[in-house]
């Protein structure tokens, strides 16, 4: 039987005499209005207002909610296996010849290790809830796992357009709280669970839907080996991807063990500022894993570093007017600064991945994460008890650096006349 590509698969388009539907007619609408990079950067502009909403909250009750995302964001890149990008990397009709109960298998699998990795880092952490870590760590697995299902059909627009939403409703919940007087960080980070939770759903019923255009799918083709062969590619992939989020994340963790609560508030502030500058790398490098070129094409990471500068000075100047605002939070710009070049160096480093990725395959990209996960723990460890904030900034910047020097060098490598590609 011939594989059917989930991303070739046509739709059926309504006859000429039949009127599209509100639903149909709202999507080609934001198609004409909004590219999907535009509306990612708005969904991102959106958590970020959230961000800036919680230096409402004092430091110490801000760090209690920081350590509740960080504990949640990094128990589910731990323990998600990596799903969301092994499945946008897969080639068309993957999905189809393997058959929907080994992928819910995997989702299912990936959910219990995201709520136990969540767990295990709110107790090294020592600070925050077992619940929203352990609750959030769930739901964002299954939004990044399953809206890949729809990124795989190019459904960039609608899964964008359920990430701004699901920003302007925490934004909306933050707000609620400020002017009710609640400024407990518990509670916010209640409101930032119940939101992961109703995104999850959100983009499951959208990929239910997409499903159920496309028909019965035909009896899957994979055997036992192919099905060990997606085994090892997930611990392939997974394994560098750990590494990489490891280094990105895991500094917060140390922080708020050896820092306490309140510096990591005002350190997470930064980090959340800066991070605006990557949003164009993060489009730019799930499109290329999403495209079905061969090598994934040119390489974009000029323009996107380009592009990232004026973002982080422009957020390195709002930390700055924000402790101004608030002088509780007067240092975050100073920290800010430390990090751009960092950000500016995460930038290049995504686009680099994604295309190391196409071009040499996971082993290539988990050496490089692994190399900087060499690098960057030992550093976090060395520096941060001693050297605070100010330490976990520096550390930081380098660890990105070092990350996009290995993943340049070794896509050099790939592109060697004397070197094949893979």
């Amino acid at each position: 039987m011939e594989r059917v590509s989930l991303v070739n698969t046509a739709r059926p388009s309504p006859s000429p005499g039949t009127k599209p539907s509100p639903g149909r007619r709202l999507l080609a609408l934001l198609r004409k209005l909004v590219a999907p990079e535009r509306l990612y950067i708005g969904a991102l502009g959106l958590t970020g207002l959230a961000a800036v909403l919680s230096v409402a909250l004092p430091p110490a009750e801000r760090g209690e909610l920081s350590a509740n995302m960080v504990s949640a964001t990094l128990g589910a890149a731990v323990g998600g296996l990596s799903l969301d990008t092994f499945l946008l990397s897969r080639p068309g009709g993957w999905v189809f010849s393997r058959g929907r109960p080994w992928v819910l298998g995997m989702l299912a699998a990936s959910v219990l290790l995201s709520v136990v990795a969540a767990a295990v880092l709110t107790t090294v952490a020592g600070l925050g809830s077992y619940l929203v870590g352990m609750g959030s760590a769930a739901g964002l697995t299954i939004f990044n796992t399953v809206s890949s299902i729809a990124l795989r059909q190019k459904g960039f627009l609608v899964v964008y357009a359920m990430r701004a939403a699901s920003g302007a409703v925490l934004v909306g919940g933050y707000v609620a709280l400020y002017f009710a007087g609640y400024l407990d960080g518990g509670l916010w980070s209640m409101v930032w669970l119940v939101v992961q939770w109703v995104s999850a759903l959100s983009v499951c019923a959208l990929v239910l839907g997409m499903l159920r255009r496309i028909g019965p799918a035909p009896r899957p083709e994979a055997t036992a080996v192919d099905y060990r062969a997606d085994l090892a590619a997930v611990g392939n992939l997974h394994l560098g991807i750990f590494a990489q989020m490891m280094t990105l994340r895991f500094n917060q963790i140390l922080v708020a063990r050896f820092v306490g609560a309140g510096p990591l508030g005002v350190y997470a502030l930064a980090v959340a500022a800066l991070e605006f500058a990557q949003a164009g790398a993060v489009v730019r490098a799930q499109r290329i894993l999403a495209s079905r070129d061969g090598d994934g094409g040119p390489d974009p990471t000029r323009a996107v570093v380009t592009a990232a500068l004026p973002v982080a000075l422009a957020a390195v100047l709002g930390l700055g007017v924000l402790g101004y605002l608030q002088p509780e939070y007067r240092y975050a710009w100073i920290l800010g600064l430390v990090l751009l070049p960092g950000s500016l160096a995460t930038a290049a480093g995504k686009s680099w991945s994604a295309l190391l990725l196409k071009r040499r395959g996971e082993r290539a990209t988990t050496v490089v994460a692994l190399i900087t996960l060499g690098f960057a723990i030992p550093a976090y460890f060395a520096i941060i008890p001693w050297a605070g904030v100010i330490g976990a900034a520096i550390a930081s910047t380098l660890a990105y650096a070092v990350h996009a020097f290995a993943s340049r060098a070794s896509l050099r490598r790939a592109q060697s006349p004397n070197h094949g590609t893979v």
